[in-house]
């Protein structure tokens, strides 16, 4: 099973075939082989009402490499920063990142979207309407693709991204895309549905993977098994958005990039994440010196994360959309649901008692080897004698052999007592805590000195949660000690071992 998601595009109510591969041949999209690419500017591509009700015409700057193969070409779309009340599509971080990516090959985009006014800002209004804008935009380029192909894209090949703002847009364009998480926003005043009213119908606007400079999502459990791949940047003391959970300056929690990464690995999203250690918000945002070489190091994340995905040749065989495991009496039931299988035999259930070493449980075959609806099995596992914390995963299986992971869940059997870290040691960065009954608590990172790292505030709950631990990635390697403080008991410890 392949690795990455290009996109599923529902056209005429049948899945799109595969995007034809594209030639990275001769350094393209990763030497700057058109030192001075064109740039069209000003070009409408939607209109909505804004928030107070006026329409707005929606323009985008398109930047082309100048010269080389006619052929069809991979596309960024990117969207600027600005706390969704100021920016605009020629500053600097944006548009010299569209410069730098043309020079690649890439067409590149940098768009306008709708913002909100400081004396009747509303947090998920402003995210909302940047979503339905940005869709317009991958729309725009589709349908040009399918008429006049003015612009010579590759309409397989769509990436969306931006800085700070409009990284928080391409993240929700990345991963809000269920009717009820739209609903569990509660934005005033917007138009309806996933897509919005903001042009270009009839086209869509799935997208081949994100880029997320400084950004944030609102709810990590919208990242799920089978969604787009990631590429994230951000600086670990950004004190606008935060890179762990954190508010914003409108006070709205928000998950930043150190939250987003340990929830990717979990389902088995791809993504990256470079850590600006110590950095502030959009350190690359400037002429400095300092400011160029970040730069520069985003350029370079994001040019090596994306070139794989343009020889990927074919879609995803399988599109999981959930996978879950829960206690039921003394088993435990998993649920999993897909949106399309191609050439898919079935999957293999697997557990393990320490996150490390699986054994195969059983095997759920597939309904059909071709399905393109929604699908759900289960799987129950009735060994006895189970206990303590266990760990599922998927082993999903092509009838040519090839197989792709998903998971791990965990399942606690028995009653939670203490505080529990895994993995633990711990070698890479996602890290989960899975916290007892508690009322409402605090949860402290502390270095081998004792030494505070971070604090976080666990709510209360009556059974186990899971809670993320992404402060603990730019930690160096050693000793720590994890402390829950409860009020209504003693203080809880785990001594941790970073690798």
């Amino acid at each position: 099973m392949k690795h990455f998601f290009l996109l599923l595009s529902l056209l005429a109510g049948l899945i799109r075939p595969a995007a034809a591969q594209i030639d990275t041949t001769g350094g393209q999209f990763h030497q700057p082989l058109y030192p001075t690419p064109s740039v069209t500017t000003g070009v409408v591509f939607g209109s909505a009402p804004n928030s107070g009700g006026t329409t707005q015409t929606l323009l985008m700057d398109i930047y082309q490499p100048a010269g080389g193969p006619a052929t069809p070409r991979p596309l960024i779309i990117l969207a600027h920063g600005g706390a969704f009340l100021s920016g605009a599509r020629t500053d600097f971080d944006v548009s010299e990142l569209c410069r730098r990516f043309a020079r690649l090959g890439y067409v590149t985009a940098s768009i306008d979207y709708r913002l909100e006014s400081f004396f009747t800002f509303n947090g998920a209004r402003a995210v909302v309407n940047a979503v339905h804008d940005m869709r317009a935009a991958v729309r725009f380029f589709r349908q040009d693709a399918a008429t006049t192909n003015q612009y010579n894209v590759n309409s397989g090949y769509i990436f969306a991204g931006g800085s700070s703002a409009g990284a928080i847009t391409a993240v929700h364009v990345s991963y809000l895309d269920k009717e009820a998480e739209l609903s569990a926003l509660n934005a005033p005043g917007v138009a309806p549905g996933l897509e919005g009213s903001s042009g270009n119908p009839g086209y869509s606007s799935a997208i081949g993977a994100g880029i997320n400079l400084c950004g944030a999502i609102g709810n990590l459990s919208w990242i799920e098994a089978g969604d787009e791949p990631l590429v994230s940047v951000h600086g670990t003391a950004d004190g606008i958005v935060p890179y762990g959970t954190g508010p914003t300056f409108t006070g709205d929690v928000v998950n930043g990039s150190g939250a987003i990464k340990p929830r990717a690995d979990a389902v088995g999203v791809p993504n990256t994440l470079y850590r600006f250690s110590k950095a502030g918000h959009v350190p690359y945002n400037g002429s400095s010196a300092t400011q160029v070489a970040y730069m520069d190091t985003t350029f370079r994340t994001v040019r090596d994360f994306l070139r794989p995905l343009l020889v990927v040749t074919s879609s995803l065989p399988v599109r999981l959309t959930s996978f879950t495991a829960e206690q039921l009496g003394p088993h435990a039931l998993l649920r999993w649901e897909t949106a399309q299988e191609e050439n898919s035999a079935g999957y293999e259930v697997e557990v393990s008692t320490d996150g490390h070493t699986f054994r195969q449980l059983g095997f759920v075959p597939s309904v059909a080897p071709n399905t393109t609806g929604r699908v759900g099995y289960r799987f129950r596992d009735q060994e006895a004698g189970k206990k303590g914390l266990r760990y599922y995963r998927l082993r999903q299986l092509d009838l040519d052999g090839q197989a792709a992971y998903y998971g791990p869940r965990t399942v606690y059997f028995g009653a939670l007592e203490q505080l529990t870290v895994y993995p633990n040691p711990v070698s890479g960065p996602a890290t989960t805590v899975l916290v007892p009954a508690t009322a409402a608590g605090v949860l402290e990172l502390r270095d081998a000195l004792g030494r505070l790292i971070s604090r976080q505030p666990v709510p209360p709950a009556t059974g186990a949660t899971h809670v993320a631990l992404p402060q603990l990635a730019d930690c160096p390697a050693g000793v720590y000690h994890l402390l829950l403080r409860d009020a209504t008991g003693p203080v809880q410890q785990v001594r941790l071992l970073k690798q």
